[in-house]
Parts: C-alpha cells; sequence; structure tokens
C-alpha cells in the first residue's frame, strides 16, 4: 500500500489508520520529525502540540541532554525543582537547556503551546513512541489523567526517572 499525505504536514496514512510519525503520549501530540536512525543516533527532534495545563512529572534523563523550544506559545520550566530550583518563563522563540543528571519539569501556560524537543544523543523519541500510541487523527488526544505507573515502567528502560508528580498539582 502507498502512504499518503492526508494532513499536508507530510505525515502519511498506513494501513491501521494510524498516521505515520505522529504519537499521542500523556496528554500531548508527538510529530518525530527527526528519529536517532537517521542521524547514526546522534539526536532526535520532536514537534509537540500541548494543552493549556499540561504539565510534565519532574524527572531526569540519564543517556541525553534535552532542549526545548517554544514554537508557539508560553511555558514555565523548573530545572533542579527539587534542590535549587531555577524557574524560567519561556514565550515563542526562546529555548532551555535541560542536561543529563539534573531533574526538571515544565507546565504549558497557554493554550495551543507547540514545542520542538531536541535530544542529544538521539533516542528518547523512543519512549514517547513505546509509553504513547499512534495519533489517527492530527489532535490533541482526548483529555486523561497520566498513567504514571506507565511512565515510570517505561522510562526505566530509556534511563529516564520520573520523581515527582508535576509541580502544582
Amino acid at each position: 500500500m502507498t502512504a499518503t499525505d492526508i494532513t499536508g504536514t507530510g505525515a502519511t496514512s498506513n494501513p491501521t489508520g494510524a498516521i505515520d510519525d505522529l504519537y499521542w503520549f500523556d496528554g500531548f501530540l508527538m510529530k518525530v520529525l527527526i528519529n536517532a536512525d537517521d542521524t547514526g543516533g546522534t539526536l532526535s527532534v520532536c514537534e509537540q502540540r500541548h494543552p493549556e495545563g499540561y504539565g510534565t512529572p519532574v524527572h531526569l534523563h540519564e543517556r541525553e541532554d534535552q532542549t526545548l523550544v517554544v514554537l508557539d506559545g508560553q511555558v514555565t520550566a523548573w530545572l533542579d525543582p527539587l534542590g535549587d530550583s531555577i524557574e524560567q518563563t519561556l514565550g515563542t522563540g526562546d529555548s532551555v537547556f535541560l542536561p543529563r543528571g539534573v531533574a526538571h519539569a515544565f507546565r504549558v501556560d497557554v493554550a495551543g503551546t507547540r514545542l520542538l524537543e531536541i535530544n542529544t544523543p538521539g533516542g528518547f523519541e523512543n519512549f514517547h513512541i513505546d509509553a504513547g500510541e499512534p495519533a489517527t487523527e492530527e489532535r490533541l488526544p482526548d483529555p486523561a489523567p497520566p498513567d504514571i505507573e506507565k511512565l515510570v515502567r517505561v522510562g526505566a528502560i530509556y534511563d529516564c526517572q520520573v520523581l515527582a508528580p508535576p509541580i502544582g498539582t
């Protein structure tokens, strides 16, 4: 079967009804733009679309550094929220570097916020894929409480430790 661009964004359909490279994960929509296999493991790049109020659990990556770039909207990011806690509000065009081994979290402050997530080295996109599900429509997933147990279980495979619930919850 030939893949067809059904979204106007380069995403293609497949026989399962899923849209290639689009995933629903923990309340947001993610598109894998560049996976680790495309770069020999050097990096991965994903675009994320979030609802207002979404927040990540406090977590840390043992394998990769992460950079978030706000394409549209606003987020509040915390670096080391369980320690010295550096808080930064980021608007369109701003970015934050989240080094491996340091706990961090972020919260989406504006509806329709879009982020670029850059992981070095690549591979962390597979955490989102394995803990999420293929999107069958290019939209935010239906609201549901986070499955913290699943995030912890799948996170362990990718050396990502969930340390605390989202800040402010």
